[in-house]
């Protein structure tokens, strides 16, 4: 080989380019996941609402019938915590399950994307801020209860 051959590229073999071939399972499956994605959401959103309801309940009743009156400034907010953590939370899940609407061109593919992609990232949102109060709330709920029992 030259050295003009060399500088020039000739002499090398171009490198065949195979289409890949979609694989179907993996097609379907990322349809599914597309299309379940805001259905699995607001799923998870119920099942935080559910909980947190619970959660609150019990708790609130614990408090009412104990003698938190007596207790100082600083116990209350012990003993407080979990149930705002759990109202926090309860909020941004119900935000999760609220409709917006959204004016959209039907005709076109790029709008109809970019407005799916925004509810699934605003939703998604949600979800984890209010997942992050929940996992709050039951630290909160661990102090508050080494708390009662004087040990914090």
């Amino acid at each position: 080989m030259t050295e003009e051959e060399v500088e020039s590229g000739a002499g090398e073999e171009e490198i065949p380019s195979v289409p890949v071939e979609p694989n179907p399972f993996w097609k379907k499956n990322a349809e599914k996941l597309v299309g379940e994605s805001i259905s699995v959401v607001e799923d998870t959103a119920k099942q935080f609402v559910v909980v947190t309801g619970l959660l609150q309940g019990i708790y609130f009743h614990a408090i009412a019938f104990s003698d938190i009156k007596g207790e100082t400034w600083y116990s209350v907010l012990i003993y407080m915590a979990p149930l705002v953590l759990w109202l926090l939370s309860l909020i941004f899940a119900v935000m999760v399950l609220l409709r917006k609407s959204y004016e959209i061109n039907i005709n076109s593919t790029k709008e109809s994307k970019e407005i799916f992609e925004e509810m699934v990232k605003i939703k998604y949102r949600y979800i984890r801020i209010s997942g992050i109060f929940l996992i709050c709330s039951f630290v909160a709920l661990a102090v508050a209860f080494l708390h009662y029992f004087g040990i914090f």
